[in-house]
């Protein structure tokens, strides 16, 4: 019987594992790739659909899977209807309220660090905010506060787009009586996060833009995420809009009310591709608990019983806020998802994430009037990945 040569002096048995175990590999291979292009798949064969909407000019949508590096991206339309200009991967949106998961979750690094805690008051960084010794980390991340939303002050809306510092905005908060007691109803507060953001800052002693910058930029890979800036030329920018089925106005497509990103600071003033948005599923990364994979799938519930839930006004699903992020839970399908949306005069962005299948969505739309129209669309690629 021959003998089964050998080589480079590896023994016979050893070489055969190892062909084994290389097929093996390649066969991993092949399924991951095979995996991604039903990803893409199902996102180009949905998004196109959507994208055909005229309220639409572009559309960008980005999907990954807990633990992976590379995600499916695809692109559609314009990113700006004056130039023409087409609209890619790389292409960034003002990503709006998606911002607070950011926050959130430099909130929770600090509180995993021992130098936060839930239960901290935060008349320790603003001393003399009335009530503020009531007040706790938990209430501004729950929107539990009872502190009134800066967007709706009078001297803020007759200005959008002043640049107003966190100081002026907090002077003018504080002089409001809160709405409620704190913890004892939900009310959804920007001037929340903006205090949550100086918190980071006075915690760590740097800026919340070389926070985000460290953390998530470099951390996680995202190349595309900057903090605003109202007076930079950001690159591959796209174009924002408003009109359509969200809007009072449904007529043709208008620019929309101009507004500070600046002012914005840690609630709504991030702006990337959903192509790195969506590697917010890995936050887990960076943090031992990643409340978007172990936040209870369920609205919080107030002490008086009710739970803080709120339909959409488009009937499809129903909202709330958690810790740092929202619950999304949709009727047909029936899915439970958690993630942000995020509006910004001329954007929608929408992050998803379903735990079932450990796949998140991303998907930006350069029309704020389109924003109902790309959370189903979200929903519908996270439920079609689930067969």
């Amino acid at each position: 019987m021959r003998s089964v040569p050998k080589s480079r002096g590896v023994p016979a048995p050893a070489l055969v594992l190892a062909l084994v175990l290389a097929l093996c590999a390649a066969c991993g291979s092949a399924h991951a790739r095979h995996d991604a292009e039903r990803l893409r798949r199902v996102v180009t064969e949905l998004g196109g659909r959507a994208a055909a909407d005229p309220a639409i000019p572009g559309l960008s949508i980005a999907v990954l899977q807990k633990g992976g590096d590379d995600p499916v991206a695809v692109a559609f339309g314009v990113a700006c209807i004056e130039n023409a200009t087409p609209m890619t991967t790389q292409s960034r949106f003002k990503i709006g309220s998606v911002t607070k998961v950011f926050t959130g979750a430099l909130v929770h690094r600090f509180i995993e660090e021992g130098r936060l805690s839930y239960d901290t008051a935060i008349d320790r960084f603003f001393p003399g905010f009335p009530d503020g010794g009531a007040i706790t980390v938990r209430h501004l991340l729950e929107h539990t506060s009872g502190i009134l939303d800066m967007f709706g002050l009078a001297e803020v809306l007759a200005n959008p787009a002043r640049q107003w510092t966190p100081e002026e905005l907090v002077a003018l908060v504080e002089k409001q009586p809160l709405a409620f007691r704190p913890g004892t109803r939900q009310s959804y507060s920007n001037t929340g996060f903006l205090m949550l953001a100086v918190i980071c800052e006075r915690v760590s002693g740097r800026t919340y833009e070389d926070l985000v910058r460290e953390t998530f930029a470099e951390g996680l890979g995202m190349k595309s995420l900057l903090p605003g800036n109202d007076t930079a030329i950001v690159p591959r920018l796209s174009c924002g809009y408003a009109g359509g089925p969200d809007n009072a106005d449904k007529g043709e497509l208008r620019l929309p009310v101009p507004a500070s990103l600046t002012t914005a600071k840690g609630t709504g003033n991030l702006q990337a591709a959903p192509a790195d948005v969506v590697r917010l599923v890995n936050l887990d990364r960076l943090l031992r608990n990643d409340v978007l994979d172990t936040v209870a799938l369920e609205p919080l519930r107030l002490p008086d019983g009710q739970v803080a839930l709120k339909p959409d006004r488009s009937g499809a699903f129903s909202l709330g806020e958690l810790d740092g992020c929202s619950l999304l839970l949709f009727r047909e399908p029936e899915m439970a998802l958690v993630g942000k949306l995020g509006l910004f005069p001329g954007f929608g962005t929408a992050y998803l994430y379903d735990r079932r299948t450990r796949i998140a969505v991303a998907i930006s739309v350069n029309n704020e009037g389109a924003m109902t129209g790309i959370v189903e669309l979200g929903a519908a690629i996270l439920n079609a990945l689930r067969d």
